[in-house]
């Protein structure tokens, strides 16, 4: 990891901290019969960044666990309005839109199959004027954009001195299919409550139309959630690793694996509401392109609801921390589950 990946990982852990010490004092005060560790806070707001948006990650599967021989299913939207420019050197100027189908078997009460089937697409969106005006409200650098169309959808490179085309244009598909397996502990006494995943995704996805990766990938994750005392705060914190032997997308080389790290605080606003806060760091999705060699940091603030016991919803803002050039500018995510 690189000064900027660590810093932005010690700011967040720093933040993280003055949230918690200026709740501890509500933690001894707030004793409910929710009061345990079994919710799971966390946002299942995948990285939107360009490379990293194409495989898909077993830590935001998140299966929730209902009655064995029951099924249901989720669905979690992801939009994310991405410009990054380099003159010479590369171009890519969208939003992208992910929206993923969940498909849950319950095997007995801690264990569930599953199957991810994710819809991809790309095109110039509607975001890029107000993006615009933000940053010249704030004093942001804005002279790149304001050269380029509004609302255009390209991926483009230069490559010996002529500017090659990845990609042009509104598209629309099926991205890389996933099966993956989840076990859910709850927890006991002091003990956290724990999701270990594991999860196999196929190419479906049209890789020459930044759908998919072309070839299979295998990942695995892992996160723990924590409730302090019996206060209304959680802190949780996962780590994913996903390996694909894809070896470039248009001749830009490749990084095989890929790690995640997720660190994050929820607050229980009542025994069915959570806020949340939490930071995605994740490698760099090149060997040695620019700042796409880098790791890239996604801040997100959203709510959990569960509206009742087989019903839930949650919602979240998505902004790029510390290295902003290889992730998305803005983005917003939806998920919500119930029975089948």
């Amino acid at each position: 990891m690189n000064k900027s990946s660590i810093r932005a990982l010690l700011l967040t852990a720093a933040a993280i901290g003055a949230t918690l010490t200026q709740t501890e004092s509500l933690a001894t005060e707030h004793n409910t019969e929710s009061s345990n560790n079994r919710e799971f806070g966390y946002l299942t707001a995948p990285s939107l960044s360009p490379g990293h948006v194409l495989r898909p990650s077993s830590m935001f599967s998140y299966p929730d666990i209902h009655p064995a021989g029951s099924w249901n299913i989720g669905t979690d939207f992801h939009w994310a309005n991405v410009w990054a420019y380099e003159p010479d050197r590369y171009l890519i100027d969208c939003e992208w839109i992910r929206c993923n189908t969940r498909i849950c078997y319950a095997l007995n009460n801690s264990t569930s199959l599953g199957i991810l089937i994710p819809v991809m697409g790309r095109w110039g969106g509607v975001a890029d004027q107000f993006i615009e005006e933000f940053h010249s409200v704030f004093g942001m650098d804005n002279d790149d954009r304001q050269q380029m169309p509004q609302d255009q959808s390209i991926i483009s490179y230069v490559s010996n001195g002529a500017t090659q085309t990845i990609a042009r244009g509104e598209s629309w598909g099926i991205g890389d299919t996933a099966f993956f397996a989840a076990y859910r502990r709850d927890s006991v006494g002091n003990r956290p409550a724990v999701i270990l995943q594991g999860q196999l995704s196929l190419p479906t996805g049209d890789a020459d139309e930044m759908q998919g990766l072309g070839n299979p990938s295998l990942s695995v994750s892992a996160l723990v959630s924590k409730r302090l005392r019996t206060g209304p705060v959680l802190v949780f914190g996962g780590f994913g690793l996903v390996y694909c032997r894809a070896d470039k997308i248009a001749g830009i080389r490749l990084r095989n694996d890929e790690w995640s790290g997720l660190l994050g605080v929820a607050y229980e606003c009542s025994p069915t509401v959570l806020l949340i806060i939490q930071n995605l760091s994740s490698s760099p999705v090149a060997k040695n392109y620019a700042p796409f060699s880098d790791a890239c940091h996604e801040l997100s603030i959203g709510f959990k609801w569960q509206i009742s016991a087989s019903f839930a919803l949650e919602f979240g803002l998505t902004e790029n921390v510390a290295t902003f050039d290889n992730s998305a500018d803005f983005g917003a995510h939806f998920s919500f589950t119930l029975p089948l």
